[in-house]
């Protein structure tokens, strides 16, 4: 292992036929405009995205995991309607959204807790959970990208039973970006 390795703690999200209906739907309506869509294998709600962490780190971080998580309960998850992120006006993350769901409300400061605590920053932004879709380089005519996303404000996805949470090393490619599980957490 070099001196640090890029990691974050996940869901990893198997998608089901009307997610991958979605994507589909995203990659005809919007073949025109610039956007790395993310390969389905790779879609994962993101709990905790850590960054440079160092074996030490690492050892620590995932003792305080089983910890953590040893506790935890299953609990369900459900992928609801689309949006997007913006900045300088212009739409750059393109998403599926999550209905509410108190047991990951509640969990994910329990997870800030135990990294803060291995040493790392806390967590500036506000956690909103979100399953990429797309990264967006620029869109062709903005008003078309975002009446497509208000037809779909509503529409429900995809229902998921969390019974495990990972956490992940990223290694950045010019392919695109490796996801390799360091370490499942089962949920009881």
């Amino acid at each position: 292992m070099r001196d640090h390795i890029r990691t974050f703690i996940a869901i990893k999200i198997t998608p089901n036929a009307e997610v991958q209906k979605l994507l589909q739907h995203f990659k005809n309506r919007f073949s025109n405009d610039r956007i790395n869509w993310v390969d389905p294998n790779n879609f994962h709600l993101t709990l905790r995205f850590i960054g440079n962490t160092t074996r030490e780190q690492l050892y620590e971080l995932v003792g305080r995991l089983e910890d953590l998580f040893s506790e935890q309960s299953k609990f369900e998850i459900t992928l609801k309607g689309t949006g997007y992120f913006k900045s300088k006006n212009q739409p750059r993350v393109l998403f599926i959204k999550l209905n509410k769901s108190e047991d990951l409300l509640q969990l994910v400061p329990k997870i800030e807790e135990q990294v803060v605590a291995c040493g790392f920053d806390g967590e500036q932004k506000t956690f909103r959970a979100h399953l990429t879709l797309g990264r967006i380089k620029s869109v062709e005519n903005s008003t078309r990208f975002f009446s497509v996303l208000d037809e779909m404000q509503t529409r429900k996805y995809q229902k998921i039973e969390v019974k495990e949470l990972i956490l992940f090393q990223s290694i950045l490619k010019q392919t695109g970006p490796e996801y390799r599980p360091i370490k499942t957490f089962p949920l009881t």
